[in-house]
């Protein structure tokens, strides 16, 4: 790929790649670890705060 991040450093991009997808885990961990992940990103107040502020901003228009 032409992107510039990729091409300067292509062994630090692909370990971080690898490192974010977590192939390294099995069927059963990797199911665990994606509840937790989906669960830690609910339960984050500030993107509920954004939803907050944008419907009522919405409400104005």
């Amino acid at each position: 790929a032409n992107i510039p991040d990729i091409a300067l450093e292509r062994d630090k991009t692909v370990k971080k790649l690898l490192d974010k997808f977590r192939l390294d885990l099995d069927d059963e961990k990797a199911i665990s670890y994606l509840k937790d992940l989906i669960d830690s990103s609910i339960a984050a107040i500030v993107p509920q705060f954004y939803d907050y502020l944008h419907n009522w901003s919405l409400a104005f228009r």
